[in-house]
């Protein structure tokens, strides 16, 4: 089994390219502004607020690129708040809101499994 020395090199790459496609997925959602009719300036500003979640999951990516456990907790705690924010926010917190925070939550939590159970340390 190959190993970096944050963690087994397959499973890190897997969850780089998982927490990729979710930052993608988030990214989608911000395209409904477009059908809005707003003006260039207005829509502009509603297709960057609704990108928050997706920069910020970026900076997380770069960040647990090249520290694992930092970057997984950073985000366990951003979904743990963006699923917060949402139950405060919605009327109807659904199942399809569950598995929207649910995954990056476990991408998040394989990272620092990763690091510190999957990882071989060379001393």
């Amino acid at each position: 089994m190959r190993t970096t020395n944050t963690g087994n090199l397959y499973v890190s790459w897997t969850l780089r390219v998982l927490l990729i496609l979710m930052i993608l997925f988030f990214a989608l959602f911000s395209l409904d502004v477009f059908d809005e009719g707003q003006g260039f300036w207005d829509t502009s500003v509603a297709f960057m607020m609704h990108n928050i979640p997706s920069f910020a999951m970026i900076i997380i990516l770069i960040i647990a690129w090249k520290w694992e456990h930092i970057g997984g907790a950073l985000l366990m705690l951003c979904i743990l708040g963006f699923a917060i924010f949402l139950f405060v926010q919605s009327d109807n917190f659904m199942y399809g809101t569950l598995i929207m925070v649910g995954i990056p939550f476990l991408i998040g939590m394989m990272f620092v499994i990763n690091h510190y159970y999957l990882g071989k340390r060379e001393s």
